[in-house]
């Protein structure tokens, strides 16, 4: 063999083993299936039921005169005791006002005085935060109860689902929502825990309206006292 055909030689088997390293490498290693949008919703409800306390933010937007809370954060136990500050609608007016629930007590503090006791009934017409880890009527409740769920895709470590909530599962979670709800739910890949809920429905002018439920430090320990 001359040398340019020795070298041509060695060039092809070079180029065989080169190509045949490369489609390797572009083979994908075998992974764990994608879980189905039940699967999903199945794990977080679960996981949620297992939430001793969290953080949570409630927003709304758009207008749906029926949702009298407009914004809403604190924190809460699974055991039902809840704090934080909200803005409802009181009498065509937004007003801010704190709030204590703990031991089957509601207080209320308004711009002006102290904290009063009022019927914890009250909680209930107006938004009652302690449902939310609540398993009967809160998120593990929506959860279990989506139908027509599906994966729409990924947020950082989250994956996102769609789906439709029947009027009286949502309406446990945020009274006022009366009609059946479109939703989306953000759910950690790790662990299933739900962080976040978004429910569109028709808004009073005619246009899409959201109620979003936030959820932070999930498990973190939480204090919540009677006012003095």
């Amino acid at each position: 063999m001359t040398p340019r055909r020795a070298f041509a030689a060695a060039f092809l088997a070079v180029a065989v083993l080169l190509g045949g390293c490369s489609s390797t490498t572009a083979t994908p290693t075998a992974t764990a299936a994608t879980p189905t949008a039940t699967d999903l919703l199945a794990s977080s409800a679960t996981a949620m039921k297992a939430v001793s306390s969290a953080g949570f933010t409630l927003t709304v937007d758009g207008q749906l005169p029926a949702v009298t809370v407009q914004t809403a954060k604190g924190s809460l136990t699974s055991a039902g005791d809840a704090q934080g500050t909200a803005t409802i609608v009181q009498f065509g007016q937004l007003v801010e006002v704190e709030f204590v629930l703990v031991g089957g007590d509601l207080y209320l503090k308004g711009p002006t005085g102290g904290f009063t006791k009022v019927p914890a009934a009250l909680a209930g017409s107006v938004y009652d935060p302690s449902a939310i880890l609540n398993p009967d009527k809160g998120v593990a409740k929506v959860l279990s109860s989506v139908q027509n769920p599906t994966i729409i895709g990924t947020e950082g470590e989250a994956w996102q689902v769609s789906g439709t909530v029947p009027a009286a599962v949502a309406g446990g979670l945020v009274p006022g929502i009366s009609t059946d709800v479109s939703a989306v739910f953000t759910i950690q890949m790790t662990g299933s825990q739900l962080i976040a809920a978004t429910f569109t429905l028709d808004g009073a002018d005619g246009k899409p309206a959201g109620v979003t439920v936030t959820l932070s430090d999930l498990g973190a320990p939480v204090t919540i006292t009677k006012p003095g």
